[in-house]
């Protein structure tokens, strides 16, 4: 287990335990400090120590974005993730504005965890930058490749580093006077004579060195000085990559290749697809962070517009390099995944059907079993029509789901019948979830049409022992027991799990 330790602005027990819960199962053994206060909140912040920040967004003394306040305040760098229930798309809005890492509903907790992963993560990243920005800083004040400054106007060269000197002028002395254009044989010298008049980079420039074509991108950064303007000339070889990534362009998955240094070194035709300006030597952080991505590690999965990617991450080194690359593989799987929830849930209520459920009752290594029948399911479907029905299920089926868990599974397994599925649960817990669910169905009737209608189930229930179709007829049965009795009640199988 990963120790955790969480800052956790919560009013509700139950919330708290859920969080608790959640990350368990993840594999993190969470130390959490639950406040209330902001006076509390101030006080723990400034004795530190924690890894993260879980927020609820409104408690009865204060509020995220206040507590977002007072966060900046104390200039406190590890993630604040607002865990809350349903508010409008506003509101999310600002509390990110506010300084929020994430946002996550509490009816879609299954994003909790890997929202902590991936900023856990950035914060990680952000400290090792923080560790090497000075080193950065004097690095690149000095360019490997060829470079040198040149007059804006007429191209007059200044200055060469040692690199331009060997590679570029065979080692001779540069002549006073001499011109970019003249010394360098490029294809196309109209291209770099508009990119130092504006600036920028031409990218894939053919040249001559040493009898043979190659390739380079032309980096230009212009400054005035003294009333004249310079431009900083940095000419890129690139010639491998540039024939690597005619190659990549004729594979239909995104494919980026990113250096040690967290430098683009190739880009197919895909990747350009799904990402503006990308150029060969940009650093990819900014990029990939915008989706929770860093190298080497990234998560297997993200959405861009709309779409959904598998990730693939393979490091590999260049002949004599002692740092590992890596190759990222962004693989379009939106239609898989269409067909798999397709495949899995029923297209109606949105849960799991019964091909789902029997799976997973065959895999589970216990629990309990509860089969739901909805009550008076067809007056409604015949005296108001098949639409109401239709809604009458949606309904039925969104007010148990407030009920249940996180780990149990629910299912349509036909009609009017549903099954409900309670891992790891005693018969006694799972007939106080339902009890909870009868509850609610009580208090919440269904409307249709100017028409109201009560809402009630039937409901069997037993511990789930093998084999597994013994345990569906013992707890079937007990559901027929449950209608025969008059319907809206709940019956446990005879001999199966106690129902304290």
């Amino acid at each position: 287990m990963t120790a955790l330790r969480i800052l956790l602005i919560e009013d509700s027990e139950r919330d708290a335990a859920r969080i608790a819960l959640e990350l368990r199962r993840a594999g993190y053994e969470p130390e959490i400090t639950r406040v209330d206060t902001l006076p509390r909140l101030r006080e723990e912040l400034e004795r530190g120590g924690f890894d993260l920040v879980v927020s609820d967004y409104c408690l009865p003394a204060f509020s995220a974005p206040e507590a977002l306040a007072l966060f900046r305040e104390q200039n406190v760098d590890i993630p604040f993730i607002v865990v809350s229930g349903a508010v409008g798309e506003d509101i999310a809005v600002e509390v990110m504005k506010s300084g929020a890492h994430d946002y996550v509903l509490k009816d879609r907790m299954m994003r909790l965890v890997p929202a902590i992963q991936r900023e856990l993560g950035e914060v990680k990243v952000r400290g090792e930058r923080r560790k090497t920005e000075t080193l950065f800083r004097s690095i690149l004040r000095t360019s490997p490749h060829p470079s040198a400054i040149v007059t804006v106007e007429g191209g007059t060269l200044v200055h060469i580093s040692d690199s331009f000197r060997k590679r570029l002028l065979a080692d001779k002395t540069l002549v006073p006077g001499q011109r970019l254009l003249d010394v360098v044989d490029f294809a196309h010298p109209e291209r770099i004579a508009q990119v130092l008049m504006r600036g920028g980079t031409a990218p894939y420039v053919v040249y001559a060195a040493d009898g043979q074509n190659r390739v380079a991108n032309v980096r230009v950064h212009t400054v005035e000085h003294q009333g004249t303007a310079y431009a900083n000339v940095v000419i890129e070889d690139v010639t491998e990559q540039h024939y690597l990534k005619t190659a990549f362009d004729a594979v239909g998955d995104a494919v980026v290749i990113v250096s040690s240094s967290q430098t683009l070194l190739y880009a197919n035709r895909a990747a350009e697809g799904l990402w503006e300006a990308l150029y060969f030597g940009m650093d990819v952080r900014p990029m990939l962070a915008a989706f929770g991505l860093a190298v080497p590690h990234s998560e297997p999965r993200l959405t861009i517009a709309g779409e959904t990617y598998e990730v693939h991450a393979v490091p590999f080194r260049f002949a004599g390099e002692s740092e590992s690359s890596t190759i990222l593989t962004f693989r379009n799987v939106s239609q898989e995944e269409q067909l798999l929830a397709l495949s899995t849930h029923d297209p109606l209520t949105g849960i799991y059907n019964v091909r789902f459920f029997d799976d997973a009752l065959r895999e589970n290594g216990g629990g309990a079993l509860a089969m739901v029948d909805l009550d008076r399911f067809k007056p409604i479907n015949d005296e108001l029509g098949h639409s109401a029905g239709d809604a009458a299920l949606i309904r039925f089926t969104q007010l148990i789901r407030r009920e249940l868990r996180p780990g149990d599974v629910f299912a349509r397994l036909g009609g009017d019948e549903f099954g409900l599925l309670f891992p790891n649960t005693s018969v006694g817990e799972a007939t106080r979830i339902v009890a909870r669910i009868y509850d609610t169905l009580q208090r919440n009737p269904f409307h249709y049409d100017g028409q109201s209608r009560p809402l009630s189930a039937s409901c069997g229930i037993g511990e789930v022992v093998p084999p597994v179709e013994e345990t569906k007829k013992r707890v079937d049965a007990a559901l027929y027991e449950a209608k025969r009795s008059g319907r809206g009640r709940w019956v446990v199988a005879e001999g199966i799990g106690d129902s304290g």
